[in-house]
């Protein structure tokens, strides 16, 4: 049984068709990019397949179960499980940095006390490289803390599975690197990354497979056999 699946995914705004008749499948330890132009659909089936987006028909499976047919206690659980990394970072405006970490912790692990709560945070702290007050709200931040604080966020309730929105974009080498390194620790441990990018030095740091999209299409898809690759 493969770990995610789309089936015969349909999308529509406003009667515009954004995802035409997508199926694939994600098997547990799997990496898969999602490649396109602009407006090729890409971005849309990836928060479809996290199940942020609802289709309009078809189906997302998790480990068989439709998503869609969750119980609120189910999807708490699935959503436990995954972990999202916006485009923009998307972090909560009218929060703080420390915030941001905590309210994920509180709603996926309640029973998580103070101190390892404030353990957790200064873990990932460290983790992506964030070494600024906890104090600050988001618009304080540089592009390039903002998205580390997203990944970071992304990464705290200890996800199985990553789904990452143009990761590597407006950062500077040392943040790509860094980013790429978390990123192959994830893989290391048997997790799973579904992703978007047009970075194809950073496409090209991992062994995956590979979605071309065009106008809310799969039109191309290329697999790659498991390769040994290192951790810089």
């Amino acid at each position: 049984m493969a770990l995610l699946e789309l089936k015969n995914i349909y999308f529509e705004v406003e009667n515009q068709s954004i995802l035409k008749d997508i199926s694939l499948t994600v098997e547990k330890g799997e990496v898969v990019a999602f490649l396109g132009t602009p407006g090729s659909g890409k971005s849309t089936a990836l928060k479809t397949i996290a199940g942020i987006n609802i289709p309009t028909s078809g189906k997302i499976l998790f480990e068989g179960k439709d998503v869609m047919n969750m119980n609120r206690k189910e999807n708490i659980a699935y959503r436990g499980r995954c972990g999202f990394m916006f485009q923009n970072s998307a972090l909560w405006a009218n929060q703080d940095i420390y915030h941001n970490f905590l309210l994920p912790l509180q709603i996926h692990n309640p029973d998580l006390s103070p101190a390892l709560c404030n353990k957790k945070i200064n873990e990932i702290c460290k983790i992506v490289g964030y070494d600024r007050s906890l104090n600050i709200r988001p618009a304080d931040l540089s592009i390039g803390e903002q998205k580390r604080i997203g990944l970071g966020r992304a990464l705290i309730c200890e996800p199985e599975i990553l789904f990452l929105d143009e990761p590597t974009e407006s950062l500077d080498e040392d943040t790509r690197k860094l980013v790429a390194k978390i990123l192959k620790n994830f893989i290391k441990e048997g997790n799973t990354v579904v992703f978007v990018s047009h970075d194809v030095e950073f496409i090209n740091t991992f062994v995956c497979n590979k979605y071309y999209f065009d106008k809310g299409s799969i039109v191309d898809k290329i697999f790659r056999e498991d390769e040994d690759w290192g951790v810089d």
